[in-house]
């Protein structure tokens, strides 16, 4: 999987509850796949997106990372020289959401860095976002080839949803090319094998062309208030199905 230049990615996110109790569902998505340090290489193509000032689709730098300025590939490497034991030095890319029409919220935003730009990336920096709470957190990973995949596995930390607890860990696997795009993650319970829930990522890789942004802009219609209303909407089907809720840790917190 090479780093190539910027792209458009439409496709479809799935996610699978398998208990307490079965609940499915797909949706349609838009993202990109961006050197982070140079969105305009994208967003220069088409008069609807931009990366320096108000647009319908807009990357805001603010949006990402931990620090809303500074370099975000330089930050993706010094969260990565740890795990790898050395600092890569190649390309990195991300594949995230921008705003439309002035709203964005992203569930996750992946990073890929390389040592070699002609091989596998090295490590992925996982950057989770939570709802309503807003939290944001970073997961690096160093990433190991395994048949077809790429794939990681890290210990669940941030609570990102009211019906699923902490003492799990996320599996991780990513596999493309320069068609196509696929990201999963299964959540799985501490000693356990078998996942509570499993998502996926799969998408297009265009190249950003001027019809391809055209495209990429009407093709999901408002998918980031898209996704913000599926993740309300499939949290009511789980209250109704009554699966168990668990507060906010820092609800959990007991006064001294």
């Amino acid at each position: 999987m090479r780093p190539g230049g910027a792209a458009v990615c439409s496709g479809t996110v799935y996610h699978r509850r398998n208990v307490p109790t079965r609940n499915e569902f797909t949706y349609p998505v838009g993202y990109v796949w961006i050197d982070p340090d140079h969105p305009d290489r994208l967003c220069r193509e088409h008069p609807l997106w931009s990366a320096t000032r108000t647009a319908p689709a807009r990357f805001r730098r603010s949006d990402y990372g931990l620090e809303a300025t500074g370099s975000l590939a330089e930050s993706v490497r010094d969260d990565l020289t740890p795990v790898l034991q050395e600092r890569p030095t190649g390309a990195v890319r991300m594949l995230t959401q921008v705003r439309r029409f002035g709203w964005l919220f992203n569930p996750i935003t992946v990073y890929l860095a390389w040592t070699d730009d002609d091989a596998d990336p090295a490590g992925a920096v996982l950057e989770v976002t939570n709802t309503p709470w807003k939290e944001r957190l970073r997961y690096p990973v160093r990433l190991w080839r395994r048949g077809d995949w790429l794939t990681a596995t890290t210990d669940k930390v941030l609570h990102v949803s009211p019906f699923l607890d902490e003492s799990q860990r996320y599996d991780i696997r990513l596999r493309g090319d320069d068609e196509r795009i696929e990201f999963g993650i299964d959540v799985v319970p501490d000693g356990m094998d078998e996942p509570i829930v499993v998502t996926g990522l799969t998408t297009e890789r265009v190249p950003a062309t001027r019809s391809a942004l055209s495209r990429a802009f009407v093709r999901p219609f408002l998918s980031t208030h898209r996704v913000s209303w599926g993740i309300h909407w499939q949290a009511l089907k789980l209250w109704w199905k009554r699966v168990p809720f668990v507060p906010h840790p820092r609800k959990r917190e007991v006064p001294a």
